[in-house]
């Protein structure tokens, strides 16, 4: 199988450690596809590993630091000038199966309604450890239109930046919003939430590496920018589901900022919360103090390495 009208975007910045295994991912898809790897500043070897490998189907542009968001929608002005049908995305850390792209144009085929397509993911969060994803009001079947859409992404987001698929051509495309150092991803699901048809594959085909390091945790707490959650919800107060989804990133900006004892800031976003889209333990970690919190989180983590998961819903 092939096709050609298909632009996969790689952002890199810092991995030299796992760029290439992301690169060889792509190439070795069975639904042939090119492929884009844009360097976002790296002061690593990521060039140099991408530069060693040779084949006909990877371009590579290198630019000053810009951040994910800026690099993503250079991918994506990039598949529109060049004439590209559709647009995927895969992050340097993760890396997919071989029928992620075959799975996806199955996706295609089945559902032309549809502007963006996405597969299921796996989380890895070890070695050979892996969490499997878990979604809220989704259908009991392998494929399917997300619909209502934001009452699917009330545990795991069905939207990775690593897992979808965008049409381009007769269709509006999304950029991401260039101003945020967080939240980004989430601000992206809310558009495509909002204004396209998407549709999802239940079948795990994508490996997201929870084991990398994340540039956006060295952004001071003080100086993070976070999507405005008040001006969707005036917006589209009526769309199914998204108060609720509005309201979990809303707790979960908020005990971030509990456990750097930004209180204030917490109570901010705590205020705009309907405690009833919030589960007892979610509604508990919300009176927590900063010690409890960072103790709390300290476990969770060291129970995720062990292959143990402690969630908060």
């Amino acid at each position: 199988m092939s096709n050609p009208n298909i632009l996969v975007i790689i952002p890199v910045y810092n991995k030299q450690a796992t760029i290439e295994r992301a690169i060889n991912s792509v190439l070795e898809q069975t639904v042939s596809c090119d492929l884009l790897v844009i360097d976002d500043g790296s002061t690593d070897y990521s060039a140099s590993v991408v530069e060693k490998v040779d084949n006909p189907r990877l371009s590579y542009i290198s630019q000053p630091n810009h951040g994910v968001s800026f690099t993503r929608n250079r991918g994506i002005k990039t598949a529109l000038k060049k004439g590209y049908e559709y647009v995927a995305f895969l992050d340097a850390d993760d890396y997919w199966l071989d029928n992620h792209m075959e799975q996806i144009e199955q996706l295609i085929e089945k559902f032309p309604e549809a502007s963006v397509f996405a597969n299921n993911y796996h989380l890895k969060i070890g070695e050979s450890r892996w969490n499997r994803t878990k979604f809220s009001n989704l259908k009991d079947q392998e494929t399917q239109i997300v619909k209502p859409f934001f009452k699917a992404n009330y545990l795991n987001s069905i939207l990775s930046s690593s897992s979808y698929c965008m049409r381009l051509i007769g269709n509006d495309p999304i950029y991401y919003n260039e101003e945020l150092t967080h939240t980004e991803d989430t601000d992206f699901l809310i558009k495509v939430g909002l204004t396209k048809t998407v549709a999802f594959n239940n079948k795990a085909t994508v490996i997201i590496d929870k084991q990398a390091d994340n540039r956006s945790d060295a952004v001071h707490i003080l100086k993070r920018t976070v999507t405005n959650f008040d001006c969707y919800e005036e917006k589209y107060e009526a769309v199914e589901g998204l108060k609720k989804y509005l309201d979990i990133n809303r707790f979960s900006i908020a005990v971030n900022y509990r456990m750097y004892g930004l209180i204030e800031r917490a109570v901010y976003y705590q205020r705009k919360i309907d405690l009833d889209h919030l589960s007892c333990k979610q509604q508990q970690l919300l009176k927590m103090s900063r010690l409890q919190l960072k103790a709390l989180h300290k476990t969770k983590k060291i129970l995720e390495v062990i292959g143990l998961d402690l969630r908060t819903g």
